[in-house]
């Protein structure tokens, strides 16, 4: 699979929709794990996530974002897309 569908997303991608929708907040990455726990009903909403998913999901993040090391982000040759996985999901 190429990497063009990272290229097409930004503001206006579906994921980013639905966190505005939920209220979620971007710089928030534990608000967005628990809000994805919820969503697929490993916790009921309102309830908190153990410490250990918790680390599961950081580990997660580091493990896609060590994929997108491998690729630039369009138009900023410095920065990989690694890096701006980095930058939205992790603490």
């Amino acid at each position: 699979m190429g990497m063009g569908f990272l290229s097409s997303t930004g503001p206006d991608d579906e994921d980013d929709k639905r966190r505005r929708a939920s209220g979620t907040p971007a710089g928030d990455p534990i608000a967005r794990f628990t809000a994805a726990a919820a969503e697929v009903g490993l916790i009921r909403p309102g309830d908190k996530l153990d410490r250990n998913v918790v680390e599961l999901c950081l580990r997660v993040v580091e493990m896609a974002a060590q994929i997108g090391d491998k690729y630039t982000v369009r138009g900023y040759l410095e920065d990989s897309v690694g890096a701006e996985i980095r930058a939205e999901l992790a603490e």
